[in-house]
């Protein structure tokens, strides 16, 4: 007995089969993070970390589905029913000791969307990665945000309603990411809170890769894994080109499809033109809106360090120093009108692609079909000459009944 017991304990633990979800919050790096996940998909694979699914679409398809959000079926893009299952079971499939599945978007889910998101990830276990940020510098960051999803409102309005009704209107979504200990609350009913990695984003100053550091540090892979760091990140919009934007809202019709807004208006509009000019600084946050930035932080920072999360960074990164009175001045009406010329003739430019684009695909088509109606006319000949011999006429009638059987076939 005492030989047998030797060998049971002389054998080496199971390795835990984990499974991360990256649930943000916007604005934290997550779209850097995700670039890099998925530009070096094939070696953090290597080191043991996989990120399921094909691309970026299916995680935020995935989202979708959790999150339960409306499908349109005028909307051009793939229904998103079912698609955290799909996900799930590949996760749960990977012979990957980890995966991980990313969507910012994610730290809004309910309790009961908590539950159902964890459990299909069943039998791995599960850890919650989320980042948080200083309050101060958020709250113009995600305006800024608001805009490019259609936002009309300006920023004095926006950031009076985020801080005056948190139970509707753009203060719902704002404190259902941005709400750190919300966000910990609603996990922790599914994760232990040991494993709910909280991660602090590095301060201004930080060396550029601190924030893959931490993330490494949370998902337990090496650094050095990821090799490509040039991928795109979500900067924001400056004050100008924000107005740009937030002009534009109000002029588009009622009826112009979000995916046509989300695809043009945000991903080339904003991104593409608008963002790389951006120079026009941020606003600072509205004076009566001061101390309630400094009493949340506070209570952030206090409950956080009660709730037994694992912080990776350090929780005074969340502290609120001179940037609560730090603003740039506002744009003058010379500043919005060259940013409106610059976006406008941006537009123009990539229409110019386009066009080009699509006149070098309609010659390849007009090419591709008069070759195929060539052969068309070639094969019709042929036929003809077989049908006329009795050997031909034989092949050709086994030919079409063979044709005939293989498209019958289920």
């Amino acid at each position: 007995m005492s030989s047998s017991g030797t060998a049971a304990s002389a054998q080496p633990a199971k390795k835990v089969r984990r499974a991360y979800i990256h649930v943000g919050a916007p604005k934290t790096g997550t779209t850097f993070l995700q670039g890099v996940l998925w530009q070096n998909r094939r070696s953090l694979r290597d080191a043991g970390l996989h990120i399921v699914g094909n691309g970026p679409g299916d995680h935020y398809r995935a989202g979708h589905d959790i999150r339960e959000v409306p499908y349109d079926p005028a909307d051009p893009r793939p229904d998103w029913k079912g698609s955290w299952d799909v996900l799930c079971s590949l996760a749960v499939a990977s012979e990957a000791d980890a995966v991980i599945i990313s969507d910012e978007h994610l730290a809004s889910l309910t309790p009961e969307q908590v539950e159902r998101a964890v459990k299909a990830l069943h039998p791995r276990e599960v850890h919650v990665v989320y980042a948080s940020r200083n309050l101060a510098r958020l709250v113009p960051s995600e305006y800024q945000e608001y805009v490019k999803h259609r936002s009309k409102l300006t920023y004095a309005e926006w950031t009076a309603k985020v801080f005056n009704r948190r139970d509707r209107g753009p203060g719902r979504w704002f404190w259902s990411v941005h709400d750190p200990v919300g966000v910990v609350d609603r996990w922790t009913t599914a994760v232990p809170p040991e494993r709910f990695h909280l991660m602090t984003l590095p301060l201004p100053g930080s060396p550029r890769d601190e924030l893959w550091m931490r993330f490494c540090a949370v998902v337990d892979i090496d650094p050095m894994a990821a090799i490509e760091f040039d991928v795109a990140k979500n900067d924001s919009l400056g004050m100008a080109e924000a107005e740009v934007l937030r002009r534009v809202n109000n002029v588009l019709p009622e009826d112009f499809p979000r995916w046509h807004h989300s695809g043009i208006a945000r991903d080339v509009l904003a991104v593409q033109i608008l963002g790389p000019r951006s120079k026009s600084g941020r606003p600072g946050l509205p004076k009566p809106l001061q101390r309630k930035v400094l009493q949340q932080t506070e209570e952030n920072i206090q409950k956080l360090s009660a709730s037994g999360c694992h912080v990776v960074g350090d929780l005074a990164e969340l502290e609120v120093g001179d940037e609560l009175s730090a603003a740039d001045p506002q744009p003058n009406t010379d500043e919005v009108l060259d940013a409106a010329i610059d976006g406008l003739a941006g537009l123009l430019v990539r229409m110019g692609h386009m066009r080009d684009d699509r006149r070098e695909a309609e010659g390849r088509l007009r090419r591709q079909m008069r070759e195929s109606a060539s052969m068309t006319r070639t094969r019709t000949r042929v036929a003809a000459r077989l049908e006329r011999t009795r050997w031909g006429a034989q092949a050709l009638s086994k030919y079409r009944d063979y044709r005939s059987r293989s498209a019958g076939t289920p």
